[in-house]
């Protein structure tokens, strides 16, 4: 019995002192909206790729996308998208990296947050063997992925950077 007392308590005494968890501050914004994604490399598709990670990514946080009117709006644009060998076997390579990068800018609250060349925290790569057709699937959906990483790398550094 008394330890069902103190488990019942323990909330209030942690709260009373100032406590909470990382991240659990109020965003000062409910929404947003996100202008259409630019593309600077030569790699076509990215910008909807992106624009549709992004949207995803925020919605999983719980803040709602617009087409207008959010509490903040965000330009996006994809300035790097390129593939590195990472492995080879007799001169032909077998796997390959995307490298991509991506700046933005969040403005809203009379305020302008610019964010430059956020990358993915991991490294994204697909094997480049077998058909011309087979290879290019797989580099589609590597850069799928490498947007996703990318859309959540930046939602969580807004929420980190605006949370009050």
């Amino acid at each position: 019995m008394p330890y069902a007392f103190v488990l019942f308590l323990l909330p209030f005494f942690v709260s009373s002192c100032g406590y909470r968890i990382v991240g659990s501050g109020v965003l000062p914004f409910d929404s947003i909206t996100i202008k259409p994604v630019r593309n600077n490399t030569y790699e076509p598709g990215l910008e909807e790729k992106m624009h549709i990670a992004l949207a995803g990514e925020f919605i999983n946080q719980g803040i709602e996308v617009k087409t207008a009117g959010g509490d903040f709006d965000m330009e996006t644009t994809i300035t790097t998208f390129a593939l590195g060998a990472i492995g080879a076997v007799d001169e032909a390579v077998k796997e390959q990296q995307i490298i991509m990068y991506v700046d933005l800018k969040l403005t809203g609250n009379g305020k302008v947050t610019e964010y430059r060349k956020m990358s993915s925290p991991i490294n994204i790569t697909f094997q480049s063997t077998g058909t011309v057709s087979e290879s290019v699937a797989r580099k589609e959906t590597a850069a799928d992925k490498a947007c996703r990483e990318i859309a959540q790398e930046i939602v969580s550094r807004i929420i980190i950077d605006h949370a009050k």
